[in-house]
């Protein structure tokens, strides 16, 4: 009998891993785990992915989401992580800081001078209040230069401002992949107005700067997951870091901001990004970063960083 429980049991699968559930808002974080998504045969052999869109831009409803428990792990910038703690929200972890770069300060082709922009009207995609926003705004200010900053959407309306000569405004501060289809597309349709990237507000406030990151939104999520996403994650950024794979993870995340997030951007973009290196993902210890985090937070936004953010 005990041989024949032995040899049904060597017949019987094996129970699949809980799947695990990331979410991601529209922005350069979404890259890699679109590729993850791709070929978790290669990456994320035994679990399955799951992937869960973020409410962009309305930190209540994120709040909401994770709250209930509708994902396990999510992708959202640092400040906002640390808001949410300073807010009660339990359960939240702060897995490592991730994406050191992603945010550029466009200029017109005839601008040298950033000095010129003091005073003068500044276009922020997706809005006032982010992170484009305040991390431009300090970086300029550190440089002497006071811009007056307007909200803008990333979409139409704004292409229409920025090809045209007269209603362009004096800059604009946009993330990624936005910035690379701006400078993609004023190739393919030849603007009137040329665009550059001025500054590069990171390297601006001192190079290695945690604006996003990677966090655990509650307790019950196995050890063994936790691990298996971290490691995932840096084998695909290893392989995105190889020129060989840009057209085809190119290809494969435009075709992921088409369907999951309803947001055009031409794989042609991507692949430029991917070869300027204009977005390098890093996901890092929060104990080996604490320094560069706790500078960032103070000096950028005035935030004192919570003992919680590095108890875990």
């Amino acid at each position: 009998m005990a041989l024949l429980m032995v040899l049904l049991g060597g017949l019987t699968p094996a129970l699949a891993a809980d799947p695990i559930r990331v979410a991601m808002p529209p922005d350069p974080n979404a890259l890699p785990v679109f590729v993850l998504a791709e070929y978790q045969d290669r990456f994320l052999p035994d679990h399955e992915l799951e992937l869960v869109a973020n409410p962009a831009g309305d930190p209540s409803a994120m709040r909401a989401m994770m709250v209930g428990r509708r994902m396990d792990f999510a992708f959202f910038n640092l400040v906002g992580g640390v808001r949410f703690l300073q807010g009660g929200l339990e359960g939240l972890q702060l897995v490592g800081p991730w994406v050191w770069q992603g945010i550029y300060l466009l200029v017109p082709g005839q601008t040298h001078d950033l000095a010129g922009l003091d005073g003068q009207r500044v276009l922020v995609a997706p809005g006032l209040s982010t992170p484009p926003h305040i991390v431009t705004e300090q970086a300029l200010v550190r440089q002497g230069i006071e811009a007056r900053f307007g909200s803008s959407g990333g979409g139409m309306a704004l292409m229409a401002q920025m090809r045209a000569p007269g209603r362009a405004p004096a800059a604009v501060a946009a993330p990624e992949p936005l910035v690379s289809l701006i400078l993609h597309l004023q190739e393919e349709q030849d603007w009137g107005q040329r665009w550059r990237v001025g500054m590069d507000p990171a390297g601006a406030l001192g190079g290695e700067i945690p604006l996003g990151a990677l966090w655990q939104v509650h307790d019950e999520v196995s050890p063994e997951a936790r691990q298996a996403l971290t490691r995932a994650l840096e084998q695909v950024t290893a392989w995105l870091g190889d020129p060989a794979h840009h057209a085809e993870a190119a290809r494969v995340a435009a075709r992921g901001f088409r369907d999951f997030f309803n947001m055009p951007v031409e794989a042609a973009a991507l692949r430029d990004m991917l070869a300027q290196e204009r977005v390098q993902w890093d996901l890092r210890s929060p104990r080996e970063q604490r320094a560069s985090m706790e500078g960032y937070l103070d000096s950028v936004f005035g935030i004192r960083a919570p003992e919680a953010l590095f108890s875990r």
